[in-house]
Order: structure tokens, then sequence, then C-alpha cells
């Protein structure tokens, strides 16, 4: 306790007393009220246990504490180091110099300050005013036998006030003490080492240098690279080509920086960086909202060059974004290529509506040209699905049939029973049985034969093949046209005349295969013809432009339909309509030939 608290308990308490000793000889009452002997006791009492005090300390509590204001570096360390994450949005990787500090730190004895409080302890202030009284008595009674002397009279004064004080200096704690939140360092008692990392700044001029990898080919490197702020930041997207990237990457692109002595590596997916998309690299393909063939689930049909951000591949097809819709194309009908997020916004999407049939001119108004119907027949050869996964499903096939279908059964009258179809057939005895249909009924009498055959071809060993539309244990499947057209040969026939619309993939600059084949009917029967969509060596194209006409068939076909259209029954009138038409709208469209070939007997009308 302080010496002003003992001054005021011993002033207190004298007052007190002196109160109580005047009550106790009926001078008067306590504090000028006359007061019972009982109650001056109680008053006393309470007084007593209303007292207290507190005194303040300081308490060790920590004998190693840090002193953060004593401190001296004593080593740093610098490195590199990239931690964010990278995103074909946020193509931009980083890596920050870094430096790890070492510094000492002084340690010392911590004090912290408490302030504890008091109560005086009842018994001993008690015991105290006890004595106190007898002192107090013995100075002030007159039934002493020698009244003191004034001496005598302050000694016993003084004795009790002492006894008094001193019993209330025996005090008891009341709870636990209160910290003040005040602290003090004290003596240092020895050092302590600690290590902080820290983003640091550029320690010399030296610039930084950068390295883009792939696949152990260097993609960019750069020696005189920037530092922003301790930073080395890098724009992958703007420093890599995209077109480098194979559908699944093989590996990741590598990014080295270089800093004076320092050097850090970091492997990025490709994915991080660019996104995927498909192009069509066929001439049309079908945009669809499942990944199945179906007439009814065509969205839209897509011309070669279109572009559209990949989802994911499932199967044959691939899941695509069609403005904010899921579609799907064919896998045979597109390539795939990496691009930055950017090329998102400025994607070229090059649509051909799909429309109902009869909506293209040459599908409207088919005339009827008074053909006698009795001795006439036709035959559609059409392959236009495929298994094969590198083949893509031909375009306007199946349309291709069904107008050429229109056409036999009413521009030329042919009976729809005599009009006899091998859609999507894979093997020469499918084709057997189809054309064992054809031939019964042609035996008697001698008939008109009309046959349009469609489809991909190949030229092998100088024969021609129509392509499968189903693998077989040897892979892709071969129709041999030349044996079937030996079989067209050993019937029984007025005339023969053979529309060929096919698209050869192997190229083959030598008429000589085409002749070969046509020789086999046109040898035979010199009533026959043959006319065939190209070249060996030339594409038969669909009548499907981006900027221009939408015709939705193939070129050859279209034109064969117009010149039946414009009456042209004669093969030299026909073959003449599809000269002067198909060879200029391959180049307006693909900028590649494409002429008919004629063999056979130019003067035959058909179904004569």
């Amino acid at each position: 306790m302080g010496l002003n608290k003992l001054i005021y308990i011993k002033s207190a308490l004298h007052d007190i007393l002196s109160k109580c000793y005047d009550a106790l000889k009926g001078k008067k009452g306590f504090y000028g009220i006359k007061t019972p002997m009982g109650g001056v006791l109680f008053i006393l009492l309470i007084s007593i246990s209303l007292m207290s005090c507190s005194s303040t300390s300081w308490v060790v509590v920590d004998e190693g504490t840090k002193d953060i204001n004593d401190f001296e570096l004593i080593s740093s360390r610098f490195y590199l180091e990239s931690t964010n994450g990278i995103t074909p949005n946020q193509p931009l990787i980083h890596f920050d110099l870094k430096a790890i500090n070492t510094y000492e730190y002084a340690k010392r004895v911590r004090s912290e300050r408490y302030i504890q409080r008091y109560r005086p302890r009842l018994g001993y202030v008690l015991l105290g005013a006890a004595g106190a009284g007898l002192s107090y008595f013995a100075a002030f009674s007159d039934q002493l036998v020698t009244e003191p002397t004034n001496t005598q009279r302050y000694s016993l004064i003084g004795a009790g006030t002492l006894l008094t004080g001193l019993s209330f200096l025996n005090m008891k704690p009341i709870g636990e003490p209160s910290a003040t939140g005040e602290s003090r360092l004290l003596r240092k008692i020895g050092a302590v080492q600690e290590s902080d990392t820290v983003n640091a700044k550029p320690y010399n001029s030296v610039t930084p240098s950068i390295r883009l990898s792939y696949s152990d080919s260097i993609l960019a490197e750069h020696k005189g690279w920037d530092f922003r702020d301790g930073r080395i930041s890098i724009n992958l997207a703007e420093e890599i080509d995209a077109g480098i990237f194979e559908e699944t990457p093989s590996d990741n692109i590598l990014v080295e920086v270089f800093y004076d002595s320092l050097s850090r590596k970091k492997e990025v997916p490709v994915s991080s960086v660019f996104e995927q998309f498909v192009v069509v690299d066929a001439q049309i393909t079908a945009l669809r909202n499942a990944p199945v063939i179906d007439n009814n689930n065509v969205l839209t049909d897509l011309a070669e060059g279109s572009q559209l951000k990949l989802v994911k591949k499932e199967g044959d097809w691939y899941k695509v974004l069609y403005g904010i819709s899921e579609t799907w194309v064919s896998v045979d009908d597109v390539n795939t290529i990496w691009r930055s997020s950017e090329f998102a916004s400025d994607l070229s999407v090059i649509t051909i509506p799909s429309v109902p049939f009869g909506s293209v001119d040459v599908e409207q108004n088919i005339p009827d040209l008074g053909l006698e119907p009795l001795n006439s027949s036709a035959f559609i050869l059409s392959n236009f699905q495929f298994e094969n996964k590198e083949l893509s499903e031909r375009i306007y096939g199946e349309r291709d049939v069904e107008l050429m279908e229109a056409y036999f059964s009413q521009a030329l009258a042919i009976r729809s029973n005599n009009i006899i179809k091998a859609i999507n057939i894979s093997s020469e005895r499918s084709l057997e049985q189809t054309y064992s249909r054809l031939a019964i009924p042609l035996d008697e009498p001698p008939r008109n034969l009309i046959v349009y055959i469609n489809g991909y071809a190949e030229i092998r060993d100088s024969k021609v093949y129509l392509i499968g539309s189903e693998l077989n244990e040897e892979g892709t499947s071969y129709l041999d046209l030349q044996k079937f057209f030996e079989g067209l040969s050993s019937l029984r026939l007025n005339s023969l005349v053979i529309f060929a619309d096919l698209d050869i993939l192997n190229n083959d600059g030598s008429s000589q295969p085409f002749r070969r084949l046509a020789s086999t009917v046109t040898d035979s029967n010199y009533k026959a013809a043959v006319l065939f969509a190209g070249r060996p060596n030339q594409r038969s194209g669909i009548y499907s432009s981006s900027i221009g006409e939408q015709k939705r068939h193939s070129i050859f076909t279209y034109y064969l339909a117009e010149a039946f259209k414009q009456g042209k029954l004669r093969i030299s009138e026909v073959y003449d309509h599809l000269e002067r038409n198909v060879p200029f709208t391959s180049r307006s469209i693909y900028d590649r030939p494409q002429n008919p070939l004629l063999f056979g007997d130019r003067d035959l009308e058909l179904l004569n």
C-alpha cells in the first residue's frame, strides 16, 4: 500500500475511534448523533467492511521475449516464385522476385503491471481496535488513581492509534490481480534468429530473360524482358502460336525465366492458355441437336470454314456451342484447333438453313413429260452414311435420291413399283439381292432402264469401286461397279442410261478407268450411255455456297434434274446442259474443275 493510503487510514480510524470514545463517555453521539453502544459497534464494523485499498506491482511473465526494436539483418537470399493460376481468359503467368531475410533479435525479460485490491482482516482489526480502546480509555479515564500526564496521555493515544493502524496493515487480497496492459522489457538475456519471406525489388541492373518451349522445341525466347515492381509477367497467348498444337497435346508448355543467377521453371497445360474450337473442313455438315444421324434433328447446315467452340468429344461426335446452345457435329466433318479465348468473339459461322424437300426450285413444279410408262424402269444405288470414321456423311445424298425418285416417277412417268432402290448397302451380296429384284421384271418384254448412282468411290487397280456404308472384317467395304455394270449389260433392254454421280476420293489423272467401266455396257448394247459427274481426278461438289445460292444437292444431280425439268430427254441435250453449268458452278464455289464425262450413244433418247 502507498503512504498516502496509510495516512488516510490512520486519520479515519482516529476520527472514528474519537467519536466512539466520546459516545462511550456519553459526551455526545456518533458524529453528533446519540447512539447506543451496540449501534456504535455496528457502525464500526460496517465501516471496516467497506474499507479497501489497492496496490500495483510489476510481474515477470517471460524471460525470453523477442525485442522487435532491437534487431540486426544477418543475411538475404533471393529466388523467383510463380503461384498464380492461369486460365484462357487470363493467360498471364507471373514470376515474383522474393527474398528470404534472416534477422537476429535481442531476447529480454518482459514484465507486466498488475493491480491487486485488498480489504482489512476483521479479526485483526477488532483486536487492534480493542487494544486501541484500552489505550484510549487509560488516556482519558478519570477513574484512575493517578490521572495520566499529558505525556502519558499522548503516549497512550499514539499506542492505540498504532495498534489500530497495524491491524489494518494485515489485509487480505480480493479476487485475482487485474492486468493494466502495461509491459516493459528489462535486461537482455540472449538473441534469437528468425527468417521472413517478402516481395523484393531487383537488386541490380541485370534484365531478366524468358524462354517458352514445347516438346523440346523453343516457341519464343526474349533476352531483355522487364521487371514491373519486382514481377515478371508473360502473356502466353500472345507469345505462342496456338496452331502448333494437335487435338490432344502430348506435352505441357514449359515456361522458364532467368534473372542474374536465379532461374525458375513451370509447366503449363495447353488447355490453361488456349481453348479448343472446331473448323468445318467438309463442304457442308449438319448441325444437330442430338448425337445421332436423323433428318429430324438437323438444326441447320454449316458450310466449309465455319468455326464453333468445342465443349467436349463424345464418341464420333463433338459437342459444340452454337450461340449459347449445345449442339453436335460429326467428328469426320471438322478439324480441331487451339486458339485464345478472344477468338470466340470473332467466330465465323456460315449457316445454310435446313429447309424441307420441295423448297428448292428443281424440287418444285416437276413437269409431266407425257412419256409411256409401261416399258420403263429405274434403279437407284446410293451410299451416303458410313461407319468408317474417316468418311463423313455425304451431305444431301439422301435428298439427291429423293429428287431423282421424284423425277423418275413424275417427269418420266416410271411407276413406283418399277423404281428399285439400294440405299446404304455394305456388300456386293446386298447389291446382288437388290439387283435380282430389278432383273426379274426386266426379262420380258425388253424395257428401258435408267440407273442413278451416288456416293464416294475409289479407283483401285484401274477399277472403280463404290465405298460401302459399313465396315467388314478387313475394314472399309467396297462394291465392284465393274461387276454391277456387267450384270446390267446381260439384261434384255431396249436402252440403258447410267448417271454416275461419283465423288472419287483418290486422284487419278487418267480417264481410262471410267472409259473401261462404261465400255462394259456401251460395247454390248448400242443403245447405251454412261454420264459421269466429273473426271477421275475431280471431286463431285455440293451446290451450296456460303455467300451464294443454296441448292442443297450435288452440282451434278441439280443440273441433271434441271435438264429433265426443261424437257431435255436426248442424251446430247442433257450432256450439253451439264457441260455448260457444272464446271462453271464448281469454279465459282470451290475454285476447282469438275467436268462431266459422257460415253456411249449421244443421240439416245431417254425411255426410247
